[in-house]
């Protein structure tokens, strides 16, 4: 079942449980850490969750960026697993 995930990662697609890990650990920063703002969930008809999460990220010794995150969890018997899952820095461009 984890084949069907799905993560897009500022704009870029990805699918399957395989290329997300490869993406994930291609990820140059060495520190990581983040702060939790806020967090809604909404039960779906088919027993899954939706989850979207609003923070600030941390990676090395750059300054912290909000971001949100969406994704659903999907029941796989005992277990979830992150069937699609949506990944944005809140990056604001002054033109």
């Amino acid at each position: 079942m984890e084949e069907k995930s799905l993560m897009t990662f500022e704009d870029q697609k990805i699918s399957g449980r395989t290329k997300i890990m490869e993406k994930i650990q291609s990820l140059t920063f060495q520190k990581i850490a983040h702060n939790i703002t806020a967090i809604d969930t909404q039960p779906m008809l088919d027993g899954s969750i939706l989850i979207c999460v609003l923070g600030q990220l941390k990676t090395d010794d750059d300054y912290p960026q909000t971001f949100h995150q969406i994704f659903v969890l999907k029941s796989l018997g005992d277990n979830f697993y992150a069937e699609h899952d949506i990944f944005r820095l809140s990056l604001h461009y002054l033109n």
